[in-house]
């Protein structure tokens, strides 16, 4: 049995497993370049949480075992792919006449980053030697004249590298960034929706000159404002009139994201599927080519159509390219979820309401109505209900 099959059967152990645990494993437990072992490792970080990463990383870093450092290289290139990144791993160890790299980080028509994973920089690292990488690749075509190099490192203090850098004459095309910064940047994408918000903070991790901290502040703008549109877009924009005016009247995000992630873990366990957040209510299973969008509403006043979601052609773009697409609708005050194929959404669109806004940020209305114990989406343009008992989970 494949590592990754193991831990589909086995999930509640594998919560408490080690990194070192996991190697063993995973095919023969030896880590070489081209292994079986490596293969299984890989697909299986590739269904690991954030937060199993961050242990993982902080293992390899803190408790180092046999080949901690290949992991953590391992490790390093998922997040990679967590950022959005088009990932190529590395070789583990360098062999003659071949480019010595860990991973290239690549976005499409964009720049690319040559990453190196150091546990420690006590030890001077050959600039010399990693600038004739980078020469190497770009003279075979690999890379672009304009790519970059990032060294991810494992401990705070990086005193010397940093000097290093600053010192030489590539102080333009390095950059250095902790594992630890590394895991607030996927945390910080995880709760993002937007795309140029992403795009922005994969940018961070390219050099650019800091005296104007622009970019920066570019990032913390727009992920604050991408936090607080996200909630408007589940629809918790409930308003009660008072002799003021109107007032809303917001369900915490704590509250939306407890619901959201139970309704995944029902997902998980229907389906057989792991699945792994891409963005804040975007999830996927690389392994099984399944995506789902998982979105919550409360329980607004109206007792005729107490849900109430929007549905955006972003949303329906991410799960249509999938093999399996699932949009989830899951409901603060209910314990049951509704996992709706895209195929039945998209013979379902046509009759609902649309927002068609100036800025590009439409969405369609949907609207869930009682149905006996379970729910039905109301079709207001037509008055027929789609029954959703044949779609519910048990959160």
């Amino acid at each position: 049995m494949s590592l990754l099959e193991l831990s589909r059967t086995n999930p509640n152990s594998f919560e408490n497993y080690l990194a070192k645990q996991i190697v063993a494993f995973a095919g023969d437990g030896n880590l070489r370049d081209g292994s079986e072992c490596s293969l299984q490792l890989r697909s299986y970080l590739t269904t690991a949480s954030s937060t199993k990463l961050e242990k993982y990383a902080l293992e390899c870093l803190e408790q180092p075992f046999t080949d901690s450092g290949l992991v953590l290289q391992d490790v390093v290139n998922e997040l990679g792919r967590r950022l959005e990144f088009e990932v190529e791993h590395g070789r583990y160890r360098g062999i003659p006449n071949r480019v010595g790299f860990d991973g290239v980080w690549r976005v499409p028509s964009g720049p690319t980053i040559v990453v190196e994973v150091k546990t420690t920089d006590t030890y001077n690292v050959s600039l010399e030697t990693v600038a004739e990488y980078r020469a190497k690749l770009i003279a075979a075509g690999e890379l672009q004249d304009d790519a970059s190099f990032l060294f991810v490192v494992g401990r705070k203090d990086t005193g010397a590298l940093e000097a290093q850098i600053r010192g030489s004459r590539y102080a333009w095309d390095m950059r250095v960034v902790g594992v630890e910064s590394l895991l607030k940047l996927v945390r910080v994408k995880e709760k993002s929706s937007e795309d140029q918000t992403i795009a922005q903070i994969r940018e961070l991790l390219r050099p650019f000159e800091y005296t104007r901290v622009d970019r920066i502040l570019d990032v913390v703008f727009s992920t604050a404002t991408d936090a607080i549109n996200e909630t408007e877009a589940e629809g918790d924009d409930l308003r009660s009139e008072e002799k003021d005016g109107w007032q809303q009247d917001r369900t915490p995000q704590t509250t939306l994201d407890d619901v959201r992630l139970r309704a995944v873990a029902a997902t998980n366990s229907r389906f057989g599927l792991n699945l792994v957040r891409k963005r804040q209510a975007l999830f996927e299973d690389a392994t099984t080519n399944t995506r789902a969008c998982v979105t919550v509403s409360k329980r607004y006043d109206e007792k005729l159509q107490p849900y109430w979601y929007a549905y955006h052609p972003k949303w329906d773009d991410f799960l249509a390219v999938s093999k399996t697409g699932l949009m989830i609708f899951a409901c603060v005050d209910r314990d049951q979820a509704f996992a709706v194929p895209v195929e039945e959404m998209r013979r379902f669109i046509p009759s609902l309401n649309q927002t068609i806004r100036p800025d590009g940020g439409n969405y369609w209305h949907v609207k869930l109505v009682k149905s006996g114990d379970s729910l039905a989406m109301l079709a207001p343009k037509t008055g027929k209900r789609f029954e959703l008992s044949q779609f519910e989970l048990a959160i």
